[in-house]
């Protein structure tokens, strides 16, 4: 057997794409702590966008569950009656679309199980050298779990996020296996506490010890930038354009502002592009104090890039749900002030008068009005006052160079 220390981990797209852009930040140490790494990604076409060794091996592996695999899971009902007695603890129906989204679940995570088993075999892997990270909650973190009740010698582990964690950001309002999850892997790490409370009283607190808190983290070497002082406000937001975003929203608040100059600035997009620019135009384009832009969809480069090169006075989000969003994080360690949504673990770096301020869940364009008019009128003191804090609070809590070290060394230590 080879006694190389081995990773493999598990991503949604990673090194390819634009979606996994954060995981780029902890990759390098993932690099230098193990020997030989197995990337096998969900991402079956997308566009190299990481460079990674040569020496680092990259498989494409479908998301999707086989046929094959479905009607295997369907043998193998049974072996659900835990996960059976669960859903109906928690009140989820047992439909024909929670059933199917089970047993789709389960089939993927056979289908893993043996993909693995064959890894290890085909690539000659000492189990005991062996760490198995997925990047996300999802059916290969399931996967990795059954290999683990198999393989008690292998260390296994996942990250878990936003959607992945939230059942109520689903229809129907469940995510598959979780104490199967949480309960055979050797930790599950959250990128907020909101997010690891949930988990452990998800759990029912069998697995407390299990489930650990591990924030992401952003780099930056800028400091805290200057704000604009140019008499308007520079705002700008970034996030997909998809409902739960409710950039919609934004548009709306902004055609509310009347009395005073107001520049606007959106990177990312989506499903609903279309849509949003058109509703941009028609509220705002009459307006002379509003101007807007839709920056498209850029690379982690090239908008922290602009961070350095123009002063953005307030970054804003107005999500419907999130996790901890490493745009936030970005946004905080150039020393931004946020104006966003309660939501998730937003909270844990949005404080409400010290570096922005919070909004209800459920605002409306009013509320994101007054917020934005709140701030506006903020003396020059107590807008410095919020950009400091905004970069203490990242440089304490969301600083990659912090946090990915003590990740490396927690997952050494399981």
């Amino acid at each position: 057997m080879n006694s190389d220390r081995t990773l493999i981990l598990f991503s949604a797209s990673f090194p390819f794409g634009t979606a996994e852009t954060f995981l780029k930040n902890e990759f390098p140490l993932l690099a230098k702590t193990f020997d030989r790494i197995f990337i096998v990604t969900n991402d079956l076409s997308s566009e190299l966008t990481t460079q990674i060794s040569s020496e680092i091996k990259v498989i494409r592996y479908p998301y999707t569950a086989s046929l094959l695999s479905k009607v295997s899971a369907l043998a193998n009902f049974l072996h659900l009656r835990k996960e059976l007695k669960f859903m109906r603890r928690r009140g989820i129906p047992l439909n024909k679309t929670s059933l199917f989204t089970l047993l789709t679940s389960y089939a993927k995570t056979i289908e893993v199980n043996l993909f693995l088993e064959k890894l290890v075999i085909e690539n000659n892997i000492q189990l005991s050298k062996l760490t198995l990270y997925s990047y996300w909650m999802n059916d290969m973190a399931a996967g990795i779990a059954m290999f683990k009740y198999k393989h008690q010698q292998a260390k296994t582990i996942c990250r878990t996020h936003g959607w992945d964690v939230y059942f109520e950001r689903h229809k129907p309002a469940y995510l598959p296996l979780r104490n199967f999850i949480i309960g055979n892997l050797d930790a599950t790490y959250c990128i907020s506490q909101n997010g690891k409370e949930y988990l452990d009283e998800l759990t029912q607190h069998k697995f407390s010890q299990k489930i650990k808190l591990s924030r992401l983290g952003t780099f930056n070497t800028k400091g805290v930038l200057s704000a604009s002082n140019s008499g308007k406000l520079k705002l700008l937001s970034c996030s997909n354009i998809i409902p739960l975003k409710r950039t919609h929203l934004i548009i709306e608040a902004l055609a509310l502002i009347n009395d005073f100059e107001l520049e606007w600035i959106h990177f990312g997009t989506g499903v609903l592009k279309n849509e949003i620019e058109k509703l941009a135009h028609e509220k705002l384009s009459s307006k002379k104090n509003i101007r807007f832009e839709f920056g498209g969809q850029v690379n982690n480069e090239t908008l922290l890039n602009y961070y350095s090169s123009n002063a953005i006075d307030v970054f804003i989000n107005v999500s419907e749900t999130e996790g901890l969003p490493v745009s936030i994080m970005e946004a905080n360690s150039f020393g931004i002030p946020l104006i966003a949504t309660d939501v998730g673990g937003v909270s844990e770096i949005a404080k409400h008068h010290v570096n922005g301020f919070l909004l209800p869940p459920n605002c409306t364009a009013f509320e994101i009005a007054e917020a934005i008019k709140k701030f506006y009128a903020l003396s020059q003191e107590e807008k410095d006052r919020m950009r400091k804090n905004a970069f203490d609070i990242w440089n304490k809590e969301f600083n990659a160079e912090k946090n990915y070290p003590a990740f490396i060394q927690s997952l050494l230590a399981l």
